[in-house]
């Protein structure tokens, strides 16, 4: 609590570190969009690659066993 009191201080007597303090601020905004649109793209693109490769699988085919035949009947 001291610590946020003292630093109210320092930028109240401070003017120039205030301002800089602020554009810091808003460019952490930016690039906190910034990172949001970009996780938004890889995760569509993800998905869409997830989708084409389920598309590009083709069904196991049924294997004849190796082996002996045994009839019981």
């Amino acid at each position: 609590m001291r610590a946020f009191v003292k630093l109210r201080e320092v930028l109240a007597t401070h003017k120039e570190l205030s301002s800089k303090i602020e554009q810091m601020a808003a460019t952490q905004k930016d690039h906190a969009a910034l990172f949001s649109i970009v996780i938004k793209d890889i995760q569509t693109w993800r998905q869409e690659c997830e989708e084409g490769t389920q598309n590009l699988r083709s069904p196991r085919r049924q294997r004849s066993r190796i082996g002996f035949v045994i009839d019981r009947t």
